[in-house]
């Protein structure tokens, strides 16, 4: 009896086992080549880059639709007018706003300086925030084993 049990309780170890490593869908983020975190892709995830406009120091949040075909960009909102900013706009809540649908591939990325004061979303959770030091931050779909994507999780 106690043999049969310790047979069913390491078939289902090793079952688990093979199951974690079955890839699957993710986000990964990354901060100057370092891996900050996972998401696994279940169903669409929405991703908030929030900084401050490096001229002008006023709030920039670009908005971003991540599934397993990769990254959508579409929402941008600008409190002011400067370089680099779209000519289009609608304003809401003191944001100048522009809604989009573009497909940016399975990779995006962003250079930021400390002054910039970078906060990165995932589905309205602050994942990341003002790292203290220039560099670039990743977004990478991917596909990862089930295992790395679980112990890194956002």
């Amino acid at each position: 009896m106690r043999c049969n049990f310790l047979k069913k309780y390491i078939l289902f170890l090793f079952l688990v086992f093979l199951l974690s490593l079955f890839p699957i869908n993710a986000l990964e983020i990354k901060f100057n080549d370092k891996t900050v975190c996972y998401s696994p892709i279940i169903s669409n995830l929405t991703l908030t880059v929030d900084y401050k406009h490096s001229v002008s120091l006023t709030k920039v949040v670009d908005v971003y639709r991540v599934d397993g075909s990769g990254i959508s960009a579409v929402q941008e909102k600008w409190q002011q007018f400067d370089a680099g900013q779209p000519l289009e706009a609608q304003v809401e809540n003191g944001f100048f706003v522009k809604n989009m649908d573009m497909y940016l591939g399975k990779s995006w990325e962003y250079w930021f300086i400390s002054l910039n004061n970078v906060t990165i979303g995932l589905n309205g959770k602050v994942i990341f925030s003002n790292p203290g030091e220039d560099g670039i931050v990743q977004f990478r779909v991917l596909k990862t084993p089930a295992i790395i994507a679980l112990f890194r999780w956002c």
